[in-house]
């Protein structure tokens, strides 16, 4: 298992479980940390990463605040929290967590008495749900993966309380391309993908779900391609050196591709994924454990505040002065400084209300099992939890 930074600041796991909560739970954590990390990371193909996407060294200054528009005012009624309450949060530096970055930097967080630590992790949700079980980590955001089944099967209350990047119409940050060689030769349609090595970040995430579907409108199944774990950054240069032959590729790295190493060439994207997937596809979610859980006032405040985010991101897709103010701010907290990446690319979808489509999970989850990486399914009602973020929207 690969060492999170969090880890580095410690001896050794073991050394920091047992000083936490005990030997006798830490061998409960042991056993936990087995079966969330249970087949998620196969071995990867490792290529260089793209120079045209690498974190800036030393600190971005913090962008200079604007008022905010009418609709992101701060709300009339929030949850009450008698003191400030700071929480950590992990974060994955994706820009699909806008909502989060946003509401620190403009305050809406400080708004509903709380202040909320952004972490930083290379960590898989594997390694951090523990965290989050026993209370380390208030809360976590990412991709949905099939370790968080794993934990529920171990009995481990951690749960989906909000959706954040979505496949929306008009804003779909995923594409399907192939090398523009093989463009070139002729291989332009999913049918054509047959025996191809097609580059994906996971094969035990929800895009997995999505990748089964792209592939079956073009009579394929997942076995009918040779799938290639490669990190999303290193994707455009395995493109263009020929490492793989195809790839499933995330906004910016779509973007650094297709239009900035001419690497590469769409066969699927935009809407087309859409209307193959259905709108409001869940990729990313915000989780939290049993400590979070038992305080619904304070999970309701920190959702109160992250919707206020997530709102303004949406209106800087449409308000330009808002999208410059955005930018700034994703500068500041994620790798992804060019401006011209900014405007080139296309930014992700968000649910303005939290929520998303809970009956895909009932859908990678049957697919999980299939391949191995889940030994039994969960209940989408024990997964997702939407009584909280349903309460802090109304409050806005």
């Amino acid at each position: 298992m690969r060492r999170t930074e969090m880890d580095r600041a410690m001896i050794t796991r073991r050394h920091f479980f047992q000083g936490l909560i005990g030997a006798s739970t830490f061998a409960f954590i042991g056993s936990l940390l087995s079966a969330c990390g249970s087949n998620q990371e196969p071995t990867r193909t490792t290529v260089p990463s793209t120079p045209a996407f690498t974190p800036a060294t030393g600190t971005s200054p913090s962008p200079t605040a604007v008022p905010s528009p009418t609709s992101a005012a701060t709300p009339t009624a929030v949850p009450t929290i008698s003191r400030t309450r700071k929480l950590k949060m992990r974060v994955a530096l994706a820009t699909e967590e806008a909502g989060n970055f946003i509401a620190v930097e403009k305050g809406f967080f400080k708004d509903v008495g709380l202040d909320v630590e952004l972490v930083t992790t290379q960590g898989t949700p594997g390694e951090v749900i523990p965290l989050v079980a026993v209370g380390q980590l208030d809360l976590f955001s990412g991709a949905i993966q099939a370790a968080l089944v794993n934990a529920r099967t171990q009995g481990v209350e951690v749960t989906i309380v909000a959706g954040e990047g979505a496949l929306r119409r008009g804003n779909v940050f995923h594409a399907y391309a192939v090398t523009k060689q093989l463009y070139d030769q002729g291989v332009r349609s999913v049918s054509d993908l047959r025996g191809r090595t097609l580059a994906m970040p996971s094969d035990a995430g929800i895009d997995l779900l999505e990748l089964k579907k792209v592939l079956e409108s073009g009579s394929l199944t997942l076995d009918d391609v040779k799938l290639q774990l490669i990190r999303l950054p290193d994707m455009p240069t395995a493109l263009q050196n020929g490492a793989v032959e195809a790839a499933e590729l995330v906004e910016p790295y779509a973007t650094i591709a297709t239009k900035q190493l001419d690497a590469a060439v769409p066969i699927v994207a935009g809407d087309a994924i859409v209307d193959i997937v259905g709108d409001n596809f869940p990729i990313s979610v915000i989780v939290v454990g049993p400590p979070m859980l038992k305080d619904p006032a304070l999970l309701e405040a920190f959702l109160v505040g992250y919707l206020r985010g997530a709102r303004y991101y949406l209106q800087a897709l449409k308000d330009p002065a808002v999208r410059a103010e955005v930018v700034a701010i994703l500068k500041n907290r994620t790798p992804l400084k060019d401006d011209k990446l900014y405007e080139q690319m296309t930014w992700p979808g968000v649910s303005a209300d939290g929520t998303f489509d809970i009956a895909k999970l009932e859908e990678a989850q049957q697919l999980w099992k299939q391949r191995g990486k889940i030994q039994q399914t969960v209940p989408v009602d024990q997964l997702v939890d939407f009584r909280f973020v349903t309460n802090a929207a109304k409050q806005i």
